[in-house]
């Protein structure tokens, strides 16, 4: 025989007792819950939606797109103007700052370019 005393018995439906925690430990939730303050996995806190990444500015992309075409540049340079206004007073929720500029970049060449080999022609034509 033992000469150990058993643990007190609890009777069903009631809980067991709290095991005592060390001085200065904070206590340990319950098995499968979250300890207060921490949200669980996977999902945000109730209340707080989650973070939306800034939309790349419309404008901005087809005046890259058009900047590139050698026929539609003037107009592929002036979206891309527009463009870049708009991200700039958009304090961040909006993206594609460097579409606009490369843009405006390619517009403003393809433009010039165009406008150069359109003079020659003529004075070829003239002369």
């Amino acid at each position: 025989m033992s000469s150990y005393p058993l643990p007190p018995q609890q009777p069903h439906g009631y809980p067991t007792p709290a095991v005592p925690q060390s001085p200065g430990s904070a206590p340990q939730p319950p098995y499968g819950q979250q300890p207060y303050g921490q949200p669980p996995y996977g999902q945000p806190p109730y209340g707080q939606p989650y973070a939306t990444q800034p939309k790349t500015n419309t404008l901005a992309l087809v005046g890259f797109i058009l900047s590139v075409t050698f026929i539609l540049s003037f107009i592929g340079l002036i979206l891309s103007i527009v463009g870049l206004i708009q991200i700039n007073g958009a304090h961040g929720a909006q993206k594609g700052k460097g579409l606009a500029i490369a843009g405006i970049i390619v517009g403003a060449t393809f433009f010039a370019l165009g406008t150069i080999s359109k003079i020659t022609n003529l004075i070829d034509l003239v002369s």
